[in-house]
Parts: C-alpha cells; structure tokens; sequence
C-alpha cells in the first residue's frame, strides 16, 4: 500500500495521476484531506479501493466526477455547502459521515457498510439518496432535506441492521423502504413523497412510527405495500386516505388502520 500526501489525493482526483488512472492503487493518507473552494470536474470514475483516510472534508466546492469507495477505512467525512455529482461507500468502514447544507447534493449511495454516526441535515436538494441493506449503521438522522427537489428525486432505505434511524422534513418523487424487521426503531415525520413504497416491512416487536406522511402533489399520489404485515399502530389515523391510489400485494393490514 502506498503512502500519499493531500497533495497526492488531490492529483488524483484531479485527473493528472496516471498511474492511478489506469492501474488503480490502495493507499493510506498520512494527512487530513480537506477540499475548500475549489472545483473538481472530470469524467472519470474515480474508484478508491482498500484504501484509508483518516478525514476527508469537501467544503464549498464543485465535483462533478464520480467518487467510489470499495473496501475502504475511514474516520471521518464530511460533504458541507457542496455540489457534487456521486459518491457511493461499498463495504467501507467509517466513523462519521456527514453530509449538510449542500445546495445540491447529488446521489450518495451506501450499501453493505458500517457507520457509527451518518448526518445527512439540510440538504436543499439531492438526485437520489440510497441507504441499502446489509449496512450496520449505530446512529441516523436525516433531517429538513429536499426542499429544492424536482421530479425525479428518490430516497431509498433498507433499515435491516441498525440501532436507531430519525427522518424528518423530507421531500422526494418516491420513498422506497424495504425490510425494517424486528426490534428496529424508525422514526418518520413530516414526510412528503408523491410515491411511498414499503417492501418486505414487517412491525411486530419493531419501535416504528410514521407521522404526518403525505404527498407532495394534493390530487394524487400512489401508496404500494408489497410482502408486508403492518398494524395500525405504525400509523396516523388519516395515513392511507391522503393518498389517492392504495395498492397491496402478500401484505396484511391491521382493519383498525384503514
């Protein structure tokens, strides 16, 4: 593994190591990286695999390339009053994830990693936001996000491992959640999505609460359970009548919910 200095880091991530560009390489940083007003378009997929950071801060900057992290160590990042294109963590392993205040956030994907303490606060607007299964995440909050959204934002969760999960004040297209199962603790308010789908959720033994759920649109909006036993509880008493069209499929419905 070789041993890389900021300035390392940002060659690359510039397009002027060509090394990395065509072999790849793991890496460690011996620094903090941190990226402050400053603009990073290439259309190169930077793919960073088993390699570790000890912090790395994108503050009031552009990236409009696409960042993947495989297999990586991390302490800390942080993405703050940023636009940036794509950044997705597969099987990476990070202390402090946090992303806040970004104009336009983009698509952030995570999937299959182990988080202690993920922040995604006051994001104006973002693409898509993917928080898939086989992720161990200890604390979530998710926070006044979407504001700014157009038509073809999404928000995916799968909250199959995890202790604690906090959504509020979020605006997308579609809101897809899949697989909270038992003893999970979710907490949902204030949420606003033209489409809502739960797959696969099962709330029995679950501390899992939905509240002021609506769509966007005030004529429409189209709710789908697939494969799921929800009861009432889970619920608002008004839920499933804001939405125009209700669909099930191999799903049971507490009759006290409807």
């Amino acid at each position: 593994m070789r041993t890389l200095s900021q300035s390392n880091f940002i060659k690359i991530i510039e397009g002027k190591d060509y090394d990395f560009l065509i072999n790849g390489f793991a890496f460690s940083l011996k620094e903090p990286v941190q990226l402050e007003k400053g603009q990073f378009h290439s259309q190169h997929i930077y793919h960073f695999k088993n390699c570790r950071l000890p912090q790395l801060i994108v503050s009031e900057s552009e990236v409009s390339s696409q960042w993947v992290f495989e297999n990586c160590q991390i302490d800390e990042v942080a993405i703050e009053s940023s636009r940036v294109a794509n950044i997705q963590f597969e099987n990476c392993v990070i202390g402090d994830l946090v992303y806040k205040f970004n104009p336009d956030a983009g698509a952030l994907r995570i999937n299959a990693c182990k988080i202690d303490h993920l922040e995604y606060l006051s994001n104006s607007k973002f693409h898509s936001l993917y928080i898939g299964c086989n992720n161990l995440l200890d604390k979530v909050n998710i926070l006044n996000n979407g504001i700014d959204n157009t038509g073809t934002s999404e928000f995916y969760l799968c909250p199959e491992k995890f202790n604690a999960i906090r959504i509020e004040k979020l605006t997308a297209s579609k809101m897809e959640i899949g697989t909270f199962g038992e003893y999970s603790n979710l907490y949902l308010n204030e949420i606003r999505a033209d489409h809502l789908l739960l797959r696969n959720c099962h709330s029995n033994n679950s501390k899992v609460i939905f509240k002021k759920i609506r769509p966007k649109s005030k004529n429409g909006g189209l709710l789908q359970l697939f494969d799921s036993t929800v009861g009432a509880s889970v619920f608002e008493d008004d839920f499933f009548k804001s939405y125009f069209s209700v669909e099930y499929k191999n799903s049971t419905i507490d009759s006290f919910a409807l």
